[in-house]
């Protein structure tokens, strides 16, 4: 078994899960980004993750001769001989793909994927040139897709190969790779991260759409599973009982049609997504449940079991909103806040009885006279991340969507308390909206990327990269002395100069995902992560742990 590796800070976040795999029938494996593995002996209803795998990412399962099963990992090739039970290392190079025979790869190609067809030819599938084949007399040789990223390869049961590309949706060949043509009709998206073919013969694709099926050889495609739609898929698999499983960000699934039940890995038991500041107590939304705290972040109870809370208000009349899985309800009795259907992602309030909800799949949504209804003159994106309002008393939300296959977004100003909201920043999901005692308002994008605007919102200056590298966007908030902290992928960053330039902070959060950051009485920072909720006394120099009592 190999140490647990550091993490590099651009990965972190929610496990991502990968790989899947049905060694035996019954027993259940899920690979993830960073997370390791975890493993269920009785069709997925109990899990356990394997220990020592923590920080390894795992990309592919396939089995080995012998009953074993080989994983792919950035820890290198890694085998099985007990079902998942237990691990033991056979390369430390970081792979992204493996067959039974843990076979090579490409010289010189990052390889994401690996098919052995029944002609007994390895087909792989590179990242920016296209597809390969091995055979016993030549070794690798192009195929063909010449320019193509792929990350995900089916050979159907009339023997036609299919590759799921980065951007070209289905690629489809029916003469072992000679020629390859487009078949993405009615896919939904033009990311095709995984590929498989079922006992039918019909092939599933998992997409950044949720999931497509065809029925006829992977010519032609229909969206199915309305409950997956808008996740990213990563990957698919039939189980030996005829069920689909399916592993997106933050989710499993296994499931059929339109029946899917979602299922806990057990890998992020301590999970938080909100935190906040109302009088005297820390609230946290947390995978626990609703907790609070009333020694600053030292200890927490638990004031609304099994909820899931995404984030928090407090209205002037000093009641505590919080948006969640629930819809938005009002603490502390936590009562519901009229009949909101799509989930809460963040809740804003106007008054006492005027509230602003962002959700995820409707776009916003005003509370009103005791009801809900979709806001008409507001933003055309599905998705509404957070609120703001400036300290010129502007409205400002920031929101995300994918449109053809691509991920669009911006920010979005309002001047007449919500009712009509005019783009002021375009070209990405923006996530996170914070301001600094100057008037400063900063931005935070897709992949890290941040923009300021010194006039109320109207104009928008890019900020450099942090640290010159592209990672996940999680957080971005601006405490009382204008120091800025961004969540970004497995690392906390601060800047001292308005985001020009940034500082990694891993005093005692190494690996550690910020989903949320917010400031309380005494300057107290307090962050909701992927290990729980940690506070700092000292500007973020160091962080502690919060305790669920």
């Amino acid at each position: 078994m190999a140490a647990s590796q550091h993490n590099d800070g651009l990965s972190g976040g929610p496990p991502r899960y990968f790989a899947v795999a049905e060694p035996v029938p019954g027993v259940l494996l899920v690979g993830t980004c960073v997370r390791g593995i975890s493993r269920s002996a009785d069709n997925g209803r109990t899990w356990k993750p394997i220990d020592g795998l923590d920080h390894i990412s795992i990309n592919t399962f396939a089995p080995a001769a012998g009953d074993g099963i080989l994983a792919a990992t950035s820890g290198g090739l890694f085998r099985s001989d007990d079902h998942g039970q237990s691990w033991h290392q056979l390369d430390e190079k970081p792979i992204y793909a493996t067959v039974a025979d843990g076979a090579d790869r490409p010289n010189g190609l990052r390889t994401f994927r690996l098919l052995e067809l029944r002609d007994g030819r390895v087909v792989a599938g590179t990242d920016g040139s296209g597809v390969w084949v091995r055979d016993n007399r030549s070794g690798w040789a192009p195929l063909g897709a010449a320019g193509t990223m792929v990350n995900s390869l089916a050979e159907t049961s009339s023997g036609a190969i299919l590759a799921g590309t980065h951007g070209d949706g289905v690629l489809r060949s029916d003469d072992g790779g000679a020629r390859w043509d487009p078949s993405s009709d009615h896919l939904g998206d033009s990311s095709v991260h995984a590929l498989a073919v079922l006992d039918d013969g019909s092939v599933l694709a998992g997409t950044g759409q949720g999931l497509a099926r065809s029925l006829d050889d992977g010519r032609t495609w229909q969206r199915i599973a309305d409950e997956l739609d808008t996740h990213r898929i990563f990957s698919v698999l039939q189980l030996d009982d005829g069920r689909i499983m399916a592993g997106s960000y933050a989710h499993l699934w296994i499931g059929d049609g339109d029946a899917w039940r979602l299922v806990d890995p057990g890998l992020t038991p301590d999970e938080a997504w909100a935190v906040h500041f109302h009088r005297d107590a820390v609230y946290a939304g947390a995978k626990a449940g609703l907790l609070r705290s009333d020694d600053q972040g030292h200890t927490f109870r638990n004031v609304a079991p099994g909820s899931v809370v995404y984030g928090f208000a407090s209205n002037i009349v000093g009641e505590l909103l919080a948006g969640g899985d629930w819809g938005v309800r009002t603490g502390p009795d936590w009562e519901p806040v009229g009949e909101l259907g799509p989930r809460a992602f963040a809740v804003f309030a106007l008054g006492p009885e005027h509230l602003l909800a962002g959700t995820l799949s409707e776009g916003l949504m005003e509370y009103r006279d005791g009801v809900w209804s979709p806001v008409a003159g507001g933003p055309p994106h599905r998705q509404v991340y957070q609120f703001r309002r400036a300290a010129g008393g502007r409205l400002l939300a920031c929101t995300g969507d994918v449109i053809d296959g691509i991920k669009v977004g911006g920010v979005f100003a309002s001047d007449d308390g919500g009712r009509t909201w005019t783009e002021t920043l375009s070209g990405r999901s923006y996530y996170s909206l914070t301001q600094t005692s100057d008037g400063m308002i900063y931005a935070g994008g897709r992949r890290c990327y941040i923009s300021a605007s010194g006039d109320n919102g109207d104009t928008w200056e890019p900020r450099p990269l942090p640290l010159g590298q592209e990672a996940k966007m999680y957080s971005l908030h601006a405490d009382s002395r204008d120091r800025l902290f961004l969540g970004a992928g497995g690392q906390l960053l601060r800047s001292l100069d308005g985001a020009r330039t940034w500082t990694v902070l891993d005093d005692g959060i190494d690996g550690v995902s910020f989903y949320d950051i917010r400031e309380g009485p005494g300057s107290i920072l307090a962050g909701a992560t992927t290990s729980g909720v940690y506070t700092s006394a000292d500007g973020g120099d160091t962080w502690q742990a919060g305790s669920l009592g």
